[in-house]
């Protein structure tokens, strides 16, 4: 029930530190957003409570005298050790001036194999002096900053993910990066189900966690259509809408066999409806298992028109909402939907435009959608830009759009003069005679 209330909670866990530690890095940051980030990662225990920014900063520095095995060379992780160790050498009077630091570092971050970076004949004057942390620290904060941003450019382009080591290299406590990506998780789903008014944050980390957010954590992607598809098949997997589907496909009799994604939501009710619970739990389950079912009962066959119905929790922010999704239409020969010539409903109850019903049928290929909602004339000039992407994108799957609708809904008052609205079963009814010619 946890991974459908809350669909992102997995990812939540898997990069939520990652995120504020890139944030504390990004050079686009502001900072507000770096000090909140940082103060966000004192929460979570990745940096000591009570140690402040510089500190943290001289540690790297002084740690960066230790021989570190296991690094691969020219990656964004060697070129951070290589310009800390520069730095350490520098608290021990290697150096002159700060200047020949800076020279030395853009040698290691600019070159691609920087242990071949020759640096002046000079650089190591004999006028030596110890050079302050002070004036250091800033210096290994721009390291960091090149390493998370060449991390982050690889990842993007395909290549090997090193921001997770980098993570490792900034904490070797793997058991405390463990602890603080669980607290991380905590702070952003605390901050996605929480009013803005809560005052458990100040307001640069509510800053960073509202960022975050918006950018990484969206319920479901809903300008994606392989991420929208991937989401509702993984709900309904973990739904047990495939339950029987997947039991009389089952090779053999032998119940062993049963693999591991059949123990989902239905599977478990019916389990734990066989147990002795209390009656108000048992309703519950009840209430629950019967929803589900009733989605399998109304998905049926009909002469030869096709009906599937669905409807699945969904968050918005921290709205929660159910999503409910029907398909009609004529089957195929291998007895899936016609994607030439079917009827798509999609209803949502939204927070602030309350019912919402999409209307989309296809014949022939050609698309007509209605919107139906009590603001069809503020979602329709909102709608009008969007129009032109919608007819383009439709006609790169070899559909074409013949118009967009926008109506109010019929209300209660007048469904009694219009007569009862026709229940689901019955109008997908079907009769007559095919004619073939």
């Amino acid at each position: 029930m946890d991974s459908l209330h809350v669909a992102k909670q997995n990812q939540l866990q898997q990069i939520g530190l990652q995120k504020l530690v890139t944030t504390w890095l990004n050079f686009d940051s502001t900072p507000e957003m770096k000090s909140g980030a940082f103060s966000l990662l004192q929460k979570t225990g990745f940096v000591p409570k009570g140690m402040t920014e510089s500190v943290f900063l001289e540690s790297l520095v002084d740690g960066a005298a230790e021989v570190r095995s296991g690094i691969p060379k020219n990656s964004a992780i060697d070129k951070l050790h290589q310009g800390l160790q520069l730095l350490s050498e520098a608290k021990g009077g290697a150096f002159a001036h700060v200047e020949e630091i800076e020279m030395a570092i853009n040698l290691i971050l600019n070159s691609h194999d920087h242990e071949k970076a020759k640096l002046p004949i000079d650089i190591h004057s004999k006028q030596r002096k110890n050079i302050s942390a002070e004036k250091l620290t800033p210096l290994a904060f721009h390291l960091l900053q090149n390493a998370f941003a060449e991390a982050i450019a690889t990842k993007a382009v395909g290549g090997k993910i090193e921001v997770n080591d980098l993570i490792g290299y900034l904490n070797m406590d793997t058991e405390q990066v463990a602890e603080s990506k669980g607290k991380a998780a905590e702070l952003l789903f605390k901050s996605l189900n929480e009013p803005p008014e809560a005052q458990y944050a100040r307001i640069n980390e509510k800053l960073v966690l509202s960022h975050v957010l918006a950018a990484d954590f969206q319920s479901i992607d809903f300008t994606n259509g392989p991420s929208v598809a991937h989401q509702l098949k993984e709900m309904t997997k973990i739904l047990g809408l495939q339950l029987e589907h997947t039991l009389i496909n089952l090779p053999g009799n032998d119940m062993a066999d049963l693999p591991n994604d059949l123990v989902t939501l239905k599977p478990l009710l019916l389990k734990l409806l066989n147990e002795q619970i209390p009656a108000a739990i048992k309703e519950m389950a009840e209430q629950i298992l019967n929803r589900i079912t009733a989605q399998q009962i109304l998905s049926q066959e009909n002469g030869p028109i096709q009906n599937l119905l669905l409807t699945l929790p969904l968050n918005l922010g921290s709205t929660q909402t159910d999503l409910t999704l029907q398909w009609s239409g004529r089957k195929t020969k291998e007895g899936k939907i016609d994607p030439d010539y079917c009827r798509v409903l999609f209803y949502l109850e939204l927070e602030r435009l309350e019912e919402t019903v999409i209307d989309m049928q296809v014949q022939n290929r050609i698309i007509k959608v209605r919107v139906i909602n009590g603001h069809g004339a503020t979602l329709k000039e909102a709608a009008g830009q969007y129009l032109g992407i919608l007819r383009e994108n439709l006609g790169k799957m070899d559909y074409r759009l013949s118009g967009v609708s926008f109506v109010n809904p019929v209300y209660e008052k007048e469904r009694d003069l219009r007569g009862k609205p026709i229940p689901f079963s019955e109008a997908g009814s079907y009769s007559g005679v095919d004619i073939r010619i």
